[in-house]
């Protein structure tokens, strides 16, 4: 008999969707239909960090769920294609598979999005348990509050290590302000929790309008359990805090923006693989922001360019713009 696959490097459980965007040619009008161009590509928090840990070289699973519907087929396939290790995604009969449908200007930031992610209930805590395997040989989980409470709290709750080996280090994405709050009591069980600044203002209900105000914040949530905080401010930085290392700020490098969809997923991807690496934060930050950065180039949510030579040399190209701390 051939001998089994071994499992992944790291596992990425969350959100997978197709995602359906619509990008504007001129300015948008409110109440009328607006010209533009429609394009179906695929998309989901998790499922996008994975694909992006694979370009940079990390064996990646994905633990999802997928509807036998067409947009299902095509994305599975995709996911197939690219070569994420499927082994513990589930296709289920009788469901719709998860849909992000996104409304850009054509500047290429997004105005308003609206996700029927209703499949991911169906990514329940027998699910889980079915997949352990899986998850006790990972070197890192990746997370995103697309997730149950309930699966959360199987995942992040104690009764993980009570029952079985050592959780490994944790990455988890808050997602949106509506499902942020998800992780909350959970913080002590994540390594690094990334954020944008208005899931980070929703979890600890302080404006954050300058890098200043984001360092307090993650320095807040970070105090909270969990061991380094990230937030991303868009065009304006990121600002992070980590339990040895203190606070920090990275400006953004100016780089040509073609779409904003994906730089969130391809900046947790980063830090992901700069933990494998030993990296610091401060330097697992740059790497980061370098993923980032390359992504907003792209129209499509995971870079095709995105490979570790490629961002080694754009940090290269920028070496001029260091660090900075307030």
């Amino acid at each position: 008999m051939p001998e089994p696959m071994p499992f992944s490097q790291v596992i990425a459980v969350g959100g997978a969707n197709m995602d359906v965007t619509a990008v504007a040619a001129a300015a948008l009008l409110a109440g009328d239909s607006n010209p533009g161009s429609i394009a179906c590509s695929a998309g989901g928090v998790a499922r996008n960090a994975a694909e992006n840990l694979l370009r940079l070289g990390i064996p990646t699973a994905l633990l999802s769920v997928f509807g036998q519907d067409a947009l299902g087929q095509a994305l599975w396939q995709h996911c197939v294609d690219c070569g994420l290790d499927m082994r513990a995604s589930l296709r289920l009969d009788a469901a719709r598979t998860a849909t992000y449908l996104s409304l850009q200007g054509r500047d290429g930031d997004m105005a308003v999005a609206i996700n029927d992610m209703e499949i991911l209930e169906r990514l329940d805590v027998p699910c889980l348990v079915q997949q352990t395997p899986a998850l006790r040989a990972a070197d890192c989980w990746l997370l995103d509050a697309n997730l149950t409470p309930a699966a959360l709290r199987y995942l992040l709750g104690a009764g993980w290590d009570a029952h079985t080996p050592a959780r490994p280090p944790v990455f988890a994405d808050g997602v949106s302000v509506a499902k942020c709050p998800r992780l909350l009591p959970h913080l002590s069980a994540v390594h690094t929790l990334k954020l944008n600044r208005l899931e980070a203002q929703s979890l600890t209900q302080c404006g954050i309008s300058d890098a200043a105000q984001a360092q307090a914040a993650a320095c807040t949530l970070q105090r909270l359990g969990a061991y380094c905080v990230l937030i991303s401010l868009g065009a304006d930085g990121v600002a992070w805090c980590d339990a040895q290392h203190g606070s920090g700020y990275q400006a953004a490098r100016a780089v040509p923006v073609r779409s904003t969809r994906g730089a969130g997923d391809a900046l947790l991807s980063g830090m992901v693989y700069a933990h494998l690496q030993g990296m610091t934060t401060a330097q697992a930050v740059d790497w980061a922001m370098a993923c980032a950065e390359l992504t907003l180039s792209s129209t499509l949510a995971n870079a095709p360019e995105l490979s570790v030579a490629a961002i080694n040399n754009f940090l290269c190209a920028h070496a001029s713009q260091p660090h900075r701390s307030l």
